[in-house]
């Protein structure tokens, strides 16, 4: 009995003795726990770099219009030279994203072709010769709300000249959409930033490449005789004398608006910009005239009015005419997706109505 105990006790202490041979094999077998290996072929993870700079994948769209030559003594494609001008420092400069020119449109349609293209602003002016160079007034008009962000007249005779209105715009661009003036592209390119102070050195070192040839004479090469051309019809003897408009605008942008109705009256009539005594027209009219009893005074009044759910809003511009004796004889008004398009139906109407400016 015995025996067969102990047996029965050896047959049990097997096993016991058994593990921790496993144990030690498995540990042995095993392998210690490490970083398991890159794939095949991959590289070991590092830190990704930093991005450079601040640039932005798409700046502000903008389209350049063809400037508007208020003027026959400017050569017929004038007014898309300047707007090529205005591209190409844009491209240069870097920051906004230029699109294509569309076809030939009608001014009046700006906004809304503007807006149907995705561009969240675009660029348009007037030409006017003078001397051996022409005066520019360029206008940046935001789509969103049609107001004028930026409007400055100046005297060009050079395309570095242009050049530098065109950085002018680009800033208030940049600035009006929140990117800021100092962006610079992140991309190296042939072309470098501009780094010569002030607008005029930018544009300078602004390679504007293809320009000097379709230039012609539109910068200080005018032919003295004139280039045989449909006659203009002349306009009336009776002047329009534009007085400041009033509104509920910037005073900035109520002497661009002032400039433009000048210059849309420019078009069908003798015009000039004169100052005005304060007080009412009617009552300051004798004064303004001065000696020349056959004019007549022109000023209105703009107003930006706020759109509604799913609207954008709009401009209306009412235009009154006085004579010279304070006697009002015209008042109407017009309305546009922006200021200019609003002084322009305005201005059209009443050269329809008042051809000799009666």
């Amino acid at each position: 009995m015995r025996r067969l105990f102990l047996a029965m006790l050896a047959l049990c202490a097997l096993p016991a003795l058994a593990a921790p041979q496993i144990v030690a094999a498995r540990a042995v077998t095993s392998p210690s726990p490490k970083a398991s290996p890159s794939p095949k072929g991959s590289p070991n993870p590092k830190a990704s770099p930093k991005p450079k700079g601040t640039a932005i994948p798409s700046g502000p769209k903008v389209i350049v219009y063809p400037f508007t030559a208020t003027s026959s003594g400017l050569p017929e494609k004038a007014g898309a030279t300047v707007a090529t001008i205005f591209a190409r420092a844009f491209e240069a400069s870097g920051g906004l994203d230029v699109l294509p020119t569309p076809p030939p449109t009608s001014p009046k349609l700006y906004p809304a072709t503007a807006a149907r293209l995705g561009a969240g602003y675009y660029v348009a002016g007037y030409l006017t010769p003078i001397g051996q160079g022409v005066s520019v007034l360029e206008q940046v008009v935001s789509v969103t709300n049609g107001v004028i962000i930026y409007s400055k007249t100046a005297q060009v005779f050079s395309v570095s000249d242009a050049g530098a209105l065109a950085l002018d715009a680009r800033r208030a661009i940049l600035a009006d959409a929140g990117v800021g003036r100092d962006y610079q592209p992140s991309t190296t390119s042939e072309t470098p930033a501009p780094t010569a102070t002030g607008p005029a050195g930018q544009a300078a070192s602004i390679k504007i490449s293809g320009i000097s040839g379709v230039l012609g004479h539109l910068f200080g090469k005018r032919p003295t005789v004139a280039v045989a051309s449909p006659t203009p019809e002349p306009k009336p003897s009776r002047r329009a004398l534009v007085v400041r408009i009033s509104g509920n605008l910037s005073g900035g942008m109520l002497t661009t608006s002032t400039d433009l109705l000048a210059a849309d009256l420019r078009k069908h009539f003798h015009t000039s910009i004169v100052g005005a005594p304060v007080g009412a027209i009617a009552a300051a009219a004798d004064a303004i005239c001065g000696a020349d009893r056959d004019a007549t005074i022109l000023t209105g009044r703009l107003e930006m009015i706020p759109g509604h759910f799913m609207q954008h809003g709009k401009s209306r511009f009412y235009l009154k005419a006085y004579a010279c004796f304070g006697a009002l004889l015209y008042q109407g008004h017009a309305n546009g997706g922006d200021a200019p398009t609003a002084i322009r139906n305005a201005v059209d109407d009443y050269v329809e109505l008042h051809p000799d400016n009666h």
